[in-house]
């Protein structure tokens, strides 16, 4: 291992590396939820559902992403005032306000999932996969789960694109005048972290690659396989492969998403080579904590972050896999990323090492070190972040 790998890992602290400058855009509201004892005159309001309660009445619907406004006429007008707060979650993602609440604040109850999708470029391949995700079943809550593309450039390249498919957004600044440093690189490992704790919260994460199709009916085999293996974590494609395409094959997928509804004849992809670790992960939000999340200090570029990931899991139960029913995965083409990263075979032998040499009770003693530093940060954020928006 050189010297220059050890000083960037010893060198890079992770709450340096998780407070990282980055930029938050929320998702419109679902609808509003106007609890008032005032007699409300009807006024046209168009760019989302709204429905009224009195105080004391029990919640409609059951979308946590919907919010709660308590309302005076001391507030002002209605119209305008829920025209405020529309952008206002759009711009900030506030949890909380003087008038308004999510659902998932009022009744201590989080969303049942959510989708994060890292990203450094290829649009090409991410644009696809946002269309075909908008294009699958909704799952048996009945409402889609936010996606969060979380971009970790120089740039805000992918803003327009957020926006265009409704999906709540963070950007990462990367410096690029070092490509050899983890900020100088993309780091998908921090983009998962960073994600987790500075975006809208959830039970269930989809960490999902930016380049990957899924099956009409995704949520449905999911929660299948979920209740079958009875598992905090799932890798959510069978035969532990993605279905590689070729340059060609990959083409008439970007054209038409809807060719993945199969069938899905073999030749068309290249041969399976079991045992990805990545690509696609679902878990529970408490078992994300238990791992600590991520290492973004030891793994960036193109590198092995999802088996290390993948091995912590490991240490607290059997890994499930999506065999019953089993749930096919496209994976989308591009050029690999590999040979532009310094340091892969150094990580490599470092997570390699890593879990192989140290007991499990050291393992886990660092997973915990790093547990209590998000745990940390989320705290801090609870109290003294989202609710002091206005």
């Amino acid at each position: 291992m050189s010297q220059r790998y050890l000083e960037i890992i010893n060198g890079n602290t992770l709450e340096t590396l998780l407070t990282l400058p980055h930029k938050h855009i929320g998702t419109y509201p679902t609808a509003f939820v106007v609890r008032t004892k005032e007699e409300i005159p009807t006024f046209p309001f168009t760019v989302c559902p709204v429905s009224f309660i009195k105080p004391g009445d029990e919640l409609p619907g059951n979308n946590a992403h919907d919010v709660i406004v308590d309302y005076t006429k001391e507030d002002g007008d209605l119209e305008t005032l829920l025209y405020k707060l529309y952008q206002l979650y759009f711009d900030k993602h506030c949890e909380q306000t003087a008038n308004s609440r999510k659902r998932y604040i009022e009744t201590k109850t989080l969303p049942p999932r959510k989708i994060i999708i890292p990203c450094l470029g290829r649009k090409e391949n991410l644009i696809p996969t946002l269309q075909r995700l908008q294009q699958i079943d909704p799952p048996i809550e009945g409402y889609r789960p936010v996606i969060c593309i979380v971009e970790h450039g120089p740039y805000l390249d992918l803003q327009p694109i957020a926006e265009q498919f409704g999906c709540e957004y963070l950007w990462i600044f990367l410096d690029p005048t070092d490509p050899t440093l983890p900020i100088g690189q993309f780091n998908k490992a921090l983009a998962y972290d960073k994600a987790f704790l500075y975006t809208s919260p959830a039970q269930w994460y989809l960490f999902h690659d930016n380049d990957v199709l899924v099956p009409k009916d995704f949520w449905n085999r999911i929660d299948a396989n979920v209740v079958r293996a009875k598992t905090q974590f799932l890798q959510p494609y069978t035969h532990r492969c993605l279905l590689n395409t070729t340059v060609d094959t990959a083409e008439y997928f970007r054209k038409n998403v809807s060719l993945a509804d199969g069938p899905l004849a073999e030749e068309l992809f290249l041969p399976r080579i079991p045992g990805a670790p990545g690509g696609s992960l679902y878990l529970n939000r408490q078992r994300y904590l238990d791992v600590g999340g991520h290492d973004p200090n030891f793994c960036w570029g193109y590198g092995p972050e999802d088996l290390l990931f993948f091995n912590k899991l490991k240490l607290f139960e059997p890994i499930a896999y999506a065999d019953e029913p089993p749930i096919e995965m496209i994976h989308l083409w591009h050029p690999t990323a590999a040979i532009h990263n310094p340091f892969r075979f150094e990580m490599d032998w470092f997570v390699k090492i890593f879990m192989e040499t140290r007991s499990i009770e050291e393992r886990k003693m660092m997973m915990g070190s790093k547990k209590n530093i998000l745990q940390k940060i989320l705290h801090e954020l609870e109290t003294t972040g989202y609710s002091n928006c206005s």
